[in-house]
């Protein structure tokens, strides 16, 4: 299905995923289930074994409960990608970039910004709000050719140097 000047509906974020992972999501740390869960990941972590406790290991899709704790969530992700026990992650977060915890990504990796709302399978009706799918990790072309068909990709550009530390 087509929209928004021709970029494609999200319907199955996972499924874009894992084209970009070779076919396998090894970590989903907030799953639905154990027992039939939405993401097809070789190891998922409920709420109830509190995946911000655990280490986190390869490739990682990170559909985040959201609320008032995103912010740890966002955290968690970074940390264990520049550990390198994450080797890469794709990150589905609401597009709130007045936030410190957008920040946190926005400033260092590269996104797609989803055209339209992302709607899900088995749902009637799309997302609430703007969505954003962030990429942590080093196949950034790969990303780009698996994401841009869902909406406009963005990459972190150093500042300008202010004029204290412009060379004499």
């Amino acid at each position: 299905m087509r929209h928004q000047d021709g970029y494609r509906l999200v319907t199955d974020p996972a499924a874009a995923v894992r084209d970009l992972f070779d076919g396998r999501i090894d970590l989903d740390p907030c799953s639905n289930s154990h027992e039939a869960p939405n993401v097809p990941a070789l190891v998922h972590f409920t709420r109830e074994d509190d995946g911000l406790t655990r280490e986190w290991s390869g490739r990682v899709y990170l559909n985040l409960p959201y609320g008032k704790g995103i912010g740890p969530w966002i955290e968690k992700v970074r940390e264990e990608h520049e550990a390198g026990r994450v080797t890469a992650a794709v990150v589905l977060v609401k597009a709130a970039t007045d936030t410190r915890w957008f920040r946190v990504l926005s400033e260092r990796y590269p996104r797609c910004e989803v055209a339209g709302r992302p709607k899900f399978s088995g749902c009637k009706a799309p997302a609430p709000f703007p969505s954003v799918l962030f990429y942590l990790g080093d196949e950034v072309q790969r990303f780009a050719d698996v994401f841009a068909r869902f909406g406009v990709l963005v990459a972190p550009m150093p500042a300008a140097p202010g004029p204290e530390e412009v060379p004499a």
